[in-house]
């Protein structure tokens, strides 16, 4: 998948890249309500954090379970 952002890892992220356009729709929707565009509602926080929040808790709970996986190393043989 091309079209996926890459996390601090370096690989492909669904996660990764549904935090960050939903952070560039909200930084967005605020900058239109600032300059008042007409059939943009108003910025509101709640709502803003109701559909980031979620998100950030996938990315950084992924990223938390990814982190207690235990891989073998393989510079260590087993006898």
């Amino acid at each position: 998948m091309a079209f996926l952002f890459k996390n601090s890892d370096g690989k492909p992220s669904l996660s990764f890249t549904m935090v960050y356009t939903s952070f560039f729709v909200a930084l967005l929707w605020f900058a239109l309500s600032i300059v008042n565009t007409p059939h943009i509602k108003s910025f509101d926080v709640a709502t803003a954090s109701g559909f980031i929040s979620p998100l950030l808790a996938l990315y950084f709970g992924r990223k938390w379970s990814d982190s207690k996986t235990v891989t073998p190393d393989s510079s260590t043989s087993s006898p």
